[in-house]
């Protein structure tokens, strides 16, 4: 009986020390979490993240990394927080607002990681701080409301509202993509429209400069200097250097 008790005990004592929290650090630049869970809750967690990253795309840019595995850990958390707030049925209290100088949004270059750390930023209302290229590529898409300001802080422009395209046009590209047009990927989970030529380029929100693109290889363009193109129907995709990537072979097709 001393023992069952034990056991109850111990197992109230782990549900009621169960926590998340979150915090910001390096100056609002990175954002990092903690979780308290009992074993068998964590395991429903660690569960999902695994299942979940085993399904998104892999990056060229992740080959590099010490540990591509926490890379794409990291990806299936914000691939699934994505897709509940997308799917919300209350769009005002599950929009990220994200306030941005009109600069960011300027003809800069792509700078290497480490040599931009002057560049004009965004900021969230809670204070985290989003560089230029990831202003850029929140401003193209996703259910992230941008408020562009000039130097006195007056609110110039909305840039969701203004360059993304219609419904129609939605159905339309995901129709004729069928999924990520990156080559060797093809999902179509967590997809996004992307501009080929951007908008601030001159770009046109029609279906000839429209491509679907998943949330990951999005980034390359952004924030990692790739390159889009779209000719003859196909698309074709160059990396920061100029060179012209192509998948290698896929994997082998399971006998039947």
């Amino acid at each position: 009986d001393l023992e069952v008790r034990r056991e109850r005990g111990e197992a109230a004592r782990q549900e009621r020390d169960r926590s998340v929290s979150w915090w910001y650090a390096d100056e609002g630049r990175r954002f990092e979490l903690q979780a308290l869970l009992p074993a068998a809750d964590g395991a429903v967690v660690a569960a999902a993240l695994e299942r979940e990253a085993s399904r998104l795309p892999v990056l060229p840019t992740d080959a590099t990394h010490p540990d591509p595995q926490e890379v794409r850990l990291a990806d299936a958390l914000v691939a699934l927080c994505s897709a509940r707030l997308g799917s919300d049925s209350d769009p005002d209290r599950a929009t990220v607002v994200l306030h941005a100088p009109l600069e960011a949004l300027g003809e800069r270059p792509f700078l290497e990681e480490g040599r931009d750390r002057e560049a004009p930023c965004g900021e969230t209302l809670d204070g985290a701080v989003i560089p230029a290229e990831t202003v850029r590529r929140l401003v193209c898409s996703g259910r992230v409301q941008v408020a562009v300001e000039d130097a006195s802080g007056e609110v110039v422009s909305l840039g969701r509202t203004t360059r993304s395209p219609s419904a129609s046009q939605v159905r339309l590209v995901r129709h004729r993509d069928r999924g990520c047009v990156f080559p060797g990927c093809g999902t179509n989970r967590y997809t996004q429209v992307h501009h080929v030529v951007w908008w601030r380029h001159g770009g046109k929100t029609d279906l000839e400069n429209l491509a679907l693109v998943c949330s990951l290889h999005h980034r390359l363009v952004h924030e990692h200097g790739w390159r889009l193109t779209r000719s003859g129907g196909r698309a074709r995709w160059f990396r920061p250097d100029g060179e012209r990537y192509r998948a290698g072979p896929g994997p082998p097709i399971a006998a039947v």
